[in-house]
């Protein structure tokens, strides 16, 4: 992995300290990645962990800095605490002596990793401090607030050092702000998971994706990371350049710089920032439903900024950037021209041919069409290159896993995921099963061509669409995901549509047949339902739901509620069944898609708070744009009336998205050679959606 970093601008020289030993200890510098080490020892190691904490360009002097164990909710064993405190020398250092005896008490700055089987994911958190560095010890900004993490307790050796900035707490921030409390709670500043294996598993990926965005042990914003092919079904050779948003990263350190970089909390500043980071409504995102006040550090004002990313108006955005100070900030290159919001974006793009037998000569990203999450936060591409496209893997983190050519390549309708795990995607005339623990891959035919939209269920069952003679079919592949050999499709409907590109089952129990929604391109949506009645085609009858446009995509929530985009006018229809008939949300349908910067949208999907995520297909004022819609009581417009706008370089026309279980959203564009990763802005949902039907957990928080 090779990372490039923007340096920061300083006043004087730094001292870089070299390891000359494996038990040296840092007391300043910026050395050493904060990401973790490897450990050879089954049993903790006694380390010394160093950090230093910069204000823009100005140690943070007396400084209380206190390191967390990140916790689960609803497990007693695994709540988030304060595990040792510490303050800042005159340099701005610090550091944390970890016991090599886990379950020991924690005293001071010494801390002793839990014992047992619960391996929490460390971090700090920087308070108050002389931000002046002007010796004055009775000064103390009690706004200056900093965030890094560690890495995982267990695994923790001197190695580890971080150098806390604006920059790295921006970068760190939007990483974990799906599990932060800013202030509520008897742990204020808590990074909380779901109590599940599953979930606690996903946050202990994060620094990882923090990597991509910042090195934290620089201080600095990270310009590219070039990422290479790990070990699995895929050619050697094959890399991926995760790409961030440099000038918003920088443009944001600058703003927290603005307000740190003053002697107290009450300086114009700090109030001015605290005043434009409007607070995000809670229902709409993961925080435990509090009701927040208004910020008082920069920690909690930047996590207000990343998780209502408009601020409220544009007026409060362009107070926002009037604070950065342009050229004169300490992090360059920012970005010169306001935003249209504060969402941060990481584009992965490869040029890679896969360049083997089984993976084809095709790109391994080339003009993606959709895109799925398994159980792991992996990250499924279904390429649709004529010809050659590809099955493509990478990992949250973007390291290519996988890379499959599987029939004649270049699937026209997209993938999904089976309640076994296994991937599916259509290609020519016939399906194909991917299993990924084994990197075997067996061929359904489906005696149509050519093979549209795919989903699966939760019993086992996978579905796909195909048109003939503008007529839309929908088939079944019974107990598709455990089946030994092929199995022969069932045509379960007749009545699809012109063009079924999406369809999603609903959930009417673990081990029950569900009903299949399908969009027709028509101005409604097919609903095809296990019935025996008459005129049922194979167990199954087809029923029509009126919408307000020409439906494409759709998503259905955890009480299935269903969300549909129509592409022709931009309209956003929620409806829900009520006594045999489906009836229009609070607020639906949405039919304003100007105010939200909806244009011609295609595939949509909704997060764990049933927020609808909308990539658009026609180009907004730039290049490209996402759109965001809350459902929760009321239709309500979270995106501002440009979307999420971002440059080409970052995003395209889009036509697939889907949110993963760190609340990241991604999202694929026409024609391009990159998917786009929009970091944080969604509410964690539970991945894949079959395996939660399976197991009740679909369209939940995980």
């Amino acid at each position: 992995m090779i990372g490039n970093s923007f340096a920061r601008l300083t006043g004087s020289k730094r001292n870089l300290l070299a390891l000359m030993a494996s038990s040296a200890v840092f007391t300043a510098g910026c050395s050493n990645m904060a990401t973790t080490a490897t450990n050879t020892n089954p049993l903790s190691q006694a380390a010394t962990l160093s950090g230093k904490i910069h204000g823009g360009n100005q140690p943070v002097v007396g400084a209380t800095v206190s390191l967390y164990y990140a916790g689960l909710k609803g497990s007693p064993g695994t709540v988030p605490s304060v595990a040792a405190t510490t303050t800042t020398d005159a340099s701005g250092n610090f550091a944390f002596i970890k016991d090599p005896v886990n379950g020991n008490t924690d005293t001071g700055n010494t801390f002793s990793c839990p014992a047992g089987n619960n391996d929490p994911l460390v971090y700090v958190i920087s308070k108050g401090g002389n931000t002046q560095n002007n010796g004055d010890t009775s000064q103390n900004n009690t706004a200056a607030a900093f965030i890094s993490v560690y890495g995982t307790c267990v695994e923790l050796t001197a190695a580890n050092h971080v150098d806390m900035t604006e920059v790295t707490t921006v970068a760190t921030m939007a990483a974990v702000q799906q599990f932060f409390n800013p202030t509520g709670g008897a742990i204020p500043y808590a990074i909380v998971s779901d109590g599940t294996g599953q979930q606690s598993t996903i946050i202990k990926q994060i620094p990882a994706t923090i990597a991509l965005l910042a090195d934290s042990s620089a201080g600095t914003a990270v310009t590219s990371t070039t990422l290479n092919a790990a070990s699995g079904n895929i050619a050697p050779g094959v890399s991926v350049t995760a790409t961030p948003e440099v000038g918003k990263l920088n443009l944001l350190g600058n703003i927290l710089s603005a307000c740190i970089n003053t002697a107290t909390s009450g300086s114009a500043p700090c109030t001015s920032l605290f005043a434009a980071a409007v607070p995000p409504t809670s229902a709409y995102t993961n925080n435990f439903n509090t009701n927040f006040t208004a910020a008082t550090d920069t920690l909690q004002a930047i996590y207000y900024i990343l998780t209502n990313p408009s601020n409220g108006s544009t007026a409060n955005v362009a107070t926002l950037f009037g604070l950065a100070g342009g050229v004169a900030g300490p992090y360059q290159p920012a970005a010169a021209t306001q935003p249209t919001d504060w969402t941060i974006a990481v584009s992965y793009s490869s040029m890679s041919t896969c360049g083997t037998s089984t993976g084809g000569s095709g790109g391994f990203i080339s003009s993606p069409i959709d895109i799925n999450i398994d159980a792991a936060d992996n990250v499924w591409i279904a390429n649709s290159q004529a010809g050659t496209g590809n099955l493509s893997e990478i990992s949250g983190a973007g390291v290519p896993t996988t890379c499959v050519l599987l029939g004649s390549g270049g699937s026209q309708g997209g993938a999904t995921i089976d309640s076994n795990n296994n991937v599916w995607i259509g290609s020519g005339a016939s399906l194909y099963r991917y299993n990924p623990s084994n990197s075997t891959a067996l061929a359904f035919p489906a005696t149509v061509s050519p093979v549209g939209g795919v989903t699966a269920d939760g019993v086992g069952n996978v579905y796909f669409t195909s048109v003939a003679g503008a007529v839309g079919s929908l088939y079944r592949i019974p107990n598709a995901a455990a089946a030994t050999t092929a199995v022969t499709p069932i045509q379960i409907s007749s009545n699809v549509g012109t063009n079924p590109v999406r369809l999603m089952p609903d959930y009417q129990g673990n081990a029950i047949q569900g009903n299949i929604f399908v969009t027709t391109g028509t101005t409604s949506v097919a609903e095809v339902s296990p019935s025996v009645a008459g005129g049922n085609l194979n167990g199954f009858l087809t029923s029509s739901i009126p919408t307000s446009g020409n439906s494409y995509g759709i998503s259905l929530s955890h009480d299935n509620r269903l969300f549909v985009s129509s592409f022709n006018n931009g309209n956003i229809d929620g409806l829900i069944l009520s006594a045999g008939t489906y009836t229009n949300l609070n607020g639906f349908p949405y039919n304003t898609p100007a105010m939200i910067g909806a244009a011609a949208p295609t595939s949509i999907a909704v997060d764990g708070r049933l927020n609808v995520w909308i990539p658009n297909n026609t180009n907004g004022t730039r290049t490209g744009s996402v759109s965001e819609l809350g459902s929760q009581n009321i239709a309500g417009g979270l995106s501002p009336a440009t979307g999420y706008q971002k440059d080409s370089t970052v995003f395209t026309s889009g036509r697939a998205t889907a949110v993963d279980q760190a609340g990241n959203v991604w999202v694929a564009g026409d024609g391009a050679n990159f998917i786009t990763e929009i970091v944080g802005a969604g509410v964690p949902i539970y991945a894949p959606y079959a395996v939660g039907l399976k197991n009740g957990r679909f369209q939940t928080v995980p």
